[in-house]
């Protein structure tokens, strides 16, 4: 089985579907064994985000193998739909309007009169009702990580002073620790990750960095892994 690691998408919908071809049309990829990993990150910062959802679950509705692993990003939304928590402050720092309006909503017209529980309330349940059940199913269903023999997958990485065994959400969503970046880090599985961006991928040898920035770069990056080799054949939505 190959493993096709797709990095953080931010609601790229043009570049995420013109990777998802490159990706289904390669000569490695065998539609009946191999699995698709998304890192996380699928909302905020693009236009996209609602139709990106919906790209993911067409390929899943296709019998295509898929796993989706949870982002920060992804976990405003949890938290703001599913824990009741009144976090748009903050969230909108990291995009929330990009998000809403993709769902035909326009976070100011709620918050023009501040962030108080009974307005964030109104919102919330504004969305709910405009959301399909795929798309809460899809986000209720999101995994903090996926291990294989010899890879981690995670959304941000982990903390190098911990077993894998002991990482918390914490380290999977938000790890930016010098000690992880540190090009001697190793731990018992190669992490990849992505949370971070950086103009091209990192491929060390124990941390592979697949996040290259894809809402300000234009670039959505991939690696295609198998615990079979220790190849590593990186595809992205530029490459001709």
């Amino acid at each position: 089985m190959n493993i096709f690691a797709i990095g953080d998408i931010h609601g790229c919908l043009n570049e995420l579907t013109a990777l998802h071809k490159k990706i289904l049309t390669h000569d490695k990829f065998d539609v009946k064994n191999d699995l698709i990993i998304y890192l996380g990150d699928y909302i905020d910062r693009g236009k996209n985000s609602k139709e990106v959802i919906n790209q993911i679950l067409k390929l899943k509705n296709n019998k295509i193998k898929t796993v989706n692993l949870m982002g920060n990003h992804d976990e405003f939304m949890i938290d703001f739909l599913f824990n009741n928590k009144n976090s748009i402050e903050n969230w909108l720092n990291f995009g929330l309007d990009q998000t809403l309006r993709s769902y035909g909503i326009e976070v100011v017209d709620f918050i023009k009169d501040g962030f108080g529980d009974d307005i964030i309330d109104q919102l919330r349940n504004r969305l709910l009702s405009i959301m399909s059940e795929e798309h809460i199913n899809f986000f209720k269903g999101l995994e903090l990580s996926f291990s294989s023999e010899n890879y981690l997958f995670v959304h941000a990485g982990i903390d190098p002073n911990k077993k894998l065994e002991d990482q918390t959400r914490q380290d999977f969503l938000w790890s930016r620790s010098k000690s992880f970046f540190d090009k001697n880090f190793k731990a018992e599985k190669i992490i990849v990750h992505g949370h971070t961006p950086e103009e091209n991928i990192i491929n060390n040898l124990h941390r592979i960095n697949i996040d290259t920035g894809c809402y300000f770069s234009g670039k959505l990056s991939s690696i295609c892994l198998s615990d079979y080799d220790d190849s590593r054949l990186f595809i992205n939505n530029l490459l001709k």
